[in-house]
């Protein structure tokens, strides 16, 4: 179960969003570590902070383009949300990620 715990960790240090980096070291280091449900859940966290710098950059670009386009900020940030909540609850469910290549929640 000590896999469980440095993952549950790691979603809440991603929740922190200043602290993702720490959260996504986590999960580099967990990946191999533990059993194919933890596995899982860090090609999942990994894949959420990638995608994530790939989403807040290309809105990052629209904002300056686009007239309102600071709002285009909020898509990333409402992606990151649901991403960590619904791998927290599927880990604490001790549930592996349904599909953890997708590019959506």
């Amino acid at each position: 179960m000590e896999g469980k715990v440095k993952i549950q960790l790691a979603y809440g240090l991603y929740l922190g969003v200043a602290t993702a980096v720490f959260g996504l070291y986590l999960a580099y280091t967990q990946r191999r570590a533990g059993n194919a449900f933890v596995a899982s859940h860090c090609r999942f966290l990994i894949r959420t902070f990638w995608i994530g710098v790939l989403y807040v950059g290309l809105s990052g670009l629209l904002v300056g383009l686009l007239p309102g386009g600071i709002y285009l900020l909020a898509f990333p940030a409402l992606w990151w949300f649901i991403r960590c909540v619904k791998g927290l609850m599927d880990i604490v469910s001790h549930e592996p990620v349904q599909n953890e290549e997708t590019w959506l929640f």
